[in-house]
């Protein structure tokens, strides 16, 4: 087991324990460099600043849920085909998703994980694109796809800790946020 990962995930259960000793996520974790949205390089520094907002915004029934999102969220971007479209079975979500069924069939749980970037994508279409309308519309269909699983209070939050890291900005929350109703 990886002792810089150790020491920064402090694993809280059986399962936190099993991840970690996982060589696959052992290689993600230590994968990265300094870069926009990211500035901590590594992948475990951005887990750590993500597990330290999880202690901040979760409760007891959602603090495992968090934390286990928090450690494979971003994990498996080394697994990422940087010369195709990041998308598909090329993305880090979906690539997460993949490797944590190894350990949960929590639907929930999964499907946040591979959609955790997709309120940041859907604002992209705005923000980095000019289409405003189509920013809405894909926002609206995860939001909706979230309401229908029940989890989109779960994902809010976890969007919350996630985004509040690094020298990402507020803006892409407070707009997803501001379109549920």
């Amino acid at each position: 087991m990886n002792k810089l990962i150790k020491d920064i995930i402090k694993p809280e259960n059986g399962l936190e324990h099993a991840i970690i000793a996982d060589s696959e996520f052992i290689e993600g974790a230590m994968y990265g460099k300094p870069r926009k949205g990211h500035p901590e390089g590594k992948v475990i520094y951005h887990i750590g600043e993500v597990l330290a907002n999880v202690d901040k915004y979760s409760n007891e029934s959602d603090r495992a849920d968090l934390r286990l999102m928090a450690i494979v969220h971003d994990t498996f971007k080394f697994k990422v085909d940087q010369t195709k479209p990041k998308t598909g079975a090329n993305h880090h979500g979906v690539l997460a998703r993949i490797f944590t069924q190894k350990f949960t069939q929590d639907n929930v749980l999964l499907k946040i994980i591979e959609l955790h970037d997709e309120a940041y994508n859907a604002w992209q279409k705005g923000g980095r694109h000019g289409n405003w309308y189509k920013a809405e519309e894909r926002a609206n269909a995860l939001i909706h796809g979230l309401l229908i699983e029940g989890c989109l209070d779960l994902y809010v939050k976890f969007m919350r800790c996630d985004g509040e890291t690094g020298d990402k900005t507020s803006g892409t929350y407070e707009w997803f946020v501001g379109l549920i109703k």
